[in-house]
């Protein structure tokens, strides 16, 4: 695989995380990060910033309890007559600041007297300076059309700001911050040894369409990573939440035998049974991406027929939430990228796509 920027800047991520952390996290605390008088937030962005967005509103009801929702930027900017509720914080994420679609439904929110946060990896942009609150991913210029770093950044910026929140709520955050010190020891490991990806990659390059089904979290970090492989190499890559493929969407199956497949350790029943449900029902080719490297012999402990093997991306194991999803995108980052290259694209600039880049 050829040096580019976009593998240039996925080597960058563990340094970003290790300076977000040392910033706001101090002596077991998260510093205050987030304005604390709101107790429901609205998420508005496009893009990879949508599946930040979507991963922090899990952050914002899970971790601090408070009432979020989401909304892809062109839809907010559908209905110009909505109500601005001036309880409500509306966040406004943008990789470059200046998005177009999350500037217009920026600038209707200011319009109507509603109050902003932006998070954003440029503090010299519009959409930076035309929120009441701010906060700069910091993760330097990204070259690469596809976000990595500037992606992985924001979401641990949210994950930051839901700490902030629960904490000022009361909540105890001591175990969302346990071994969170190793963040860029670990994510380095991550992306010098995981296993299987060029196996991995040569099987999907083959494809001209797979599904990627995750649960939970993993459903976000599964959107995230379709869109990675789709624009970098442009192979029609959908995501589907892992119980919710069971309902119609598994008829792609029918013409299409292999499936990937995100989850970690901390899997639960019912996402096993729906995972052995889909093995069962159409024995596909199962790539994982998993923590657990015998992910399948937890999964299918107990079959009853010959089935196709399971290819298993392996990464290392971490006992702090954060980490594992930084993990998951990372190898999901390394995989595009891989299959990309196999196909001979140009990753940093895929056919049909721009960038706005701003100094940070």
């Amino acid at each position: 695989m050829s040096d580019n920027m976009m593998l240039k800047e996925i080597y960058e991520e563990p340094a970003v995380f290790e300076h977000l952390v040392k910033k706001y996290i101090k002596e077991g605390r998260v510093q205050e990060c987030f304005p604390v008088e709101f107790n429901e937030v609205k998420f508005v962005a496009s893009g990879s910033s949508y599946n930040c967005a979507r991963l922090g509103q899990k952050f914002f009801e899970n971790i601090a309890k408070l009432k979020t929702s989401f909304e892809y930027s062109s839809e907010f900017n559908s209905n110009e007559d909505r109500v601005i509720n001036k309880d409500v914080l509306y966040f406004f994420i943008s990789q470059s600041g200046e998005t177009y679609d999350t500037k217009c439904a920026l600038n209707l929110v200011n319009k109507k007297g509603g109050h902003t946060f932006a998070l954003v990896n440029n503090d010299n942009s519009y959409i930076f300076e035309t929120s009441e609150f701010k906060m700069n991913i910091e993760a330097g210029v990204e070259k690469s059309i596809a976000a990595t770093k500037s992606f992985t950044g924001g979401v641990l910026c949210l994950w930051l700001l839901a700490l902030c929140a629960a904490q000022h709520k009361g909540f105890d955050i001591k175990e969302h911050l346990r071994e969170v010190n190793n963040i860029k020891k670990d994510t380095e490991c991550v992306i010098q040894n995981t296993e299987s990806l060029d196996e991995a990659a040569e099987i999907l390059s083959e494809l001209k369409s797979f599904p990627v089904i995750g649960y939970g979290y993993n459903y976000v970090i599964a959107k995230e990573g379709a869109l990675k492989i789709k624009e970098t190499s442009y192979i029609d890559v959908n995501a589907y939440p892992t119980g919710e493929f069971l309902h119609g969407h598994t008829a792609i199956l029918n013409e299409n035998s292999v499936i990937l497949e995100i989850f970690s350790h901390t899997m639960g029943e019912f996402e096993r049974k729906t995972l052995e449900k889909i093995r069962n029902d159409f024995d596909p080719k199962i790539i994982t991406v998993s923590d657990n490297k015998n992910a399948f012999q937890a999964v299918n402990a107990a079959q009853n027929k010959p089935q196709k093997e399971a290819l298993t991306v392996a990464f290392k194991r971490s006992d702090n939430e954060i980490i594992t999803m930084l993990s998951s995108v990372i190898v999901l980052q390394l995989l595009a990228l891989k299959i990309a290259s196999k196909l001979g694209r140009n990753v940093d600039k895929p056919l049909g796509l721009n960038k706005v880049v701003g100094e940070s």
